[in-house]
This record gives C-alpha cells, sequence and structure tokens, in this order.
C-alpha cells in the first residue's frame, strides 16, 4: 500500500463531496451526504481553504480528506475522513503525520479540532498523537420554550460578532468565534438586550440555531445570558431551538435555564502545539 497527499484544490468539488461522504457512513455523529453546493457553504462558512486541504491517496485512489483552516499561525482540521474502504489500515494516523509536517514546514505553532466523545476510537486516535482535551462541548435542544419579554433591540451581526471577540473566551471554538460569525449574514439575525448580544440563524426557520452570545465582562454570572435567550425565546414563538454541540460546557447552564435538553451526542475540543 502506497500512501500520498495531493492539495486538494486539485479535485472539483464533485469528487470531493464523493470521498467525504464515503468517510462517513455510518458515523454516530450523522451520515454527512454533501453536494457541491453545500460543501461549497460549509468551506466558506468554516474559512476552509482547499489549497492547504490535503486529499490521501491509497495506490493513487482518493482515501480519505482534511479540510484545512487556518488563522494566523493555528490550524483548525475542520473535517477529516477516511474512506470505509481504507479504514483500519493507518491511513488516518499516517494522514495526520501530513498535516502536522506541512504545518511545521509552514511555520504554524498549533493544530486545534473538534471531535466526537462518543466516537472513542477518534479520540484515541488524536490523544495518541499528543492531542490534549481543552474542554468539552455541548449541544442543546428545546421545543415548546416559554420566556420573559424583553426589549430586544435589532442590531447588525457584525456588531454582535465583534462583542464576541471583545468579551468572548480567547480560545472558543472557531464556529463560534467573532471571527468566525461575523461572516454570516440575512437572513440570520442578531440582537441586542441591554448591553449583551446573541446572533441566531434566519427567525423564520422553523428552528432556529442560536450561533453566538456576547455579555460584558461586569454583567457575566449574573443571569444577562439567560434572560437574553428567554427574549429571544419570546420573540420568536412557536419555534424550535438549536445550539450546535460546539457550545463549551461552562455555558451550559444558560441552556438548562432557558429549558432545552442536552443532545445526547457532544464533542471534545483538542489542542497540539507542533511548532
Amino acid at each position: 500500500m502506497t500512501l500520498t497527499v495531493k492539495s486538494a484544490v486539485e479535485y472539483p468539488l464533485e469528487v470531493l463531496c464523493g470521498v467525504i461522504n464515503r468517510s462517513f457512513v455510518g458515523y454516530v455523529g450523522g451520515e454527512v451526504n454533501f453536494a457541491p453546493r453545500l460543501l461549497a457553504g460549509f468551506l466558506t462558512q468554516n474559512g476552509i481553504g482547499l489549497v492547504r486541504s490535503l486529499v490521501v491517496l491509497r495506490d493513487d485512489e482518493p482515501a480519505g480528506i482534511a479540510l484545512l483552516a487556518r488563522r494566523g499561525a493555528s490550524i483548525r482540521v475542520g473535517l477529516m475522513g477516511i474512506t470505509q474502504a481504507a479504514q483500519s489500515q493507518g491511513v488516518g494516523r499516517w494522514l495526520l503525520g501530513e498535516i502536522e509536517r506541512e504545518a511545521r514546514d509552514s511555520g504554524d505553532r498549533t493544530m486545534t479540532l473538534e471531535v466526537i466523545e462518543q466516537n472513542p476510537r477518534a479520540v484515541h486516535l488524536y490523544e495518541s498523537y499528543g492531542y490534549r482535551r481543552m474542554r468539552r462541548l455541548l449541544g442543546w435542544t428545546g421545543s415548546s420554550l416559554t420566556g420573559e419579554p424583553a426589549a430586544l433591540v435589532s442590531v447588525d451581526v457584525a456588531e454582535a460578532a465583534r462583542k464576541i471577540t471583545a468579551w468572548g473566551s480567547p480560545n472558543l471554538p472557531w464556529q463560534c468565534s467573532g471571527e468566525t460569525v461575523i461572516t454570516a449574514g440575512p437572513p440570520s439575525a442578531a440582537y441586542r438586550l441591554g448591553s449583551a448580544y446573541a446572533v441566531i440563524s434566519s427567525p423564520s426557520a422553523e428552528t432556529i440555531t442560536i450561533s453566538g452570545l456576547a455579555v460584558p465582562p461586569e454583567s457575566q454570572r449574573q443571569g444577562t445570558a439567560t434572560r437574553l435567550v428567554g427574549a429571544l425565546i419570546t420573540a420568536h414563538p412557536g419555534k424550535a431551538w438549536r445550539v450546535p454541540a460546539i457550545c463549551p460546557e461552562e455555558y451550559g447552564p444558560i441552556f438548562e435555564r432557558s429549558g432545552m435538553t442536552r443532545s445526547a451526542v457532544n464533542q471534545f475540543q483538542m489542542e497540539k502545539l507542533v511548532g
């Protein structure tokens, strides 16, 4: 078996979709069924560049993929998968080594990723390769929720995103950081309650996703975020609510107090110093 890598930019989106979809058949987090348009949106939303991303070839046939995003001297593995036919053959471990080698050659210092906790093989792979757990990431869902009405003010998503950057944890998962949230536009929406901010997906959808929250330091741990979520629920009656499993565990009480239920699948945020 001969393994090599090529830049993902050398392949059309249709081919990349096929590699990804074949890598996540029966996946614990749910099967993936990308089409080119969906994949293009995923790449944009996650700041992933195909030039740095890698396709691993087994005997010259695509056998896996790593989609990589970069911020400064940090690399995030936004997606990594090995096709079913190539699994349990050391291909994933080899690909991780190639990712890190190229990161070091480029002067990058940190690698970060998320892995589903209920996927012990993947957790073991990353830990055996030197990745450490930073925190647990939880998801939340709810329907038929109630909250207290309050005077929400509609604001630009960019304004809310800047507050997330200023007030949020410096090591938030990239997907809910201000740098990512600021790329969202209509139909996503943002609101302010007093000095607290929230960003949500389209208010007209049946299920609304909470993409980010920001509370100034002097107002934190005083129920401010819980009141903000309650006001959002009241302002959009009859909607189902979702927080994806990228929410730091320490923020969980906000959504629990709002009546949401913790999702069955959660993740670990992991990090490794490579430079």
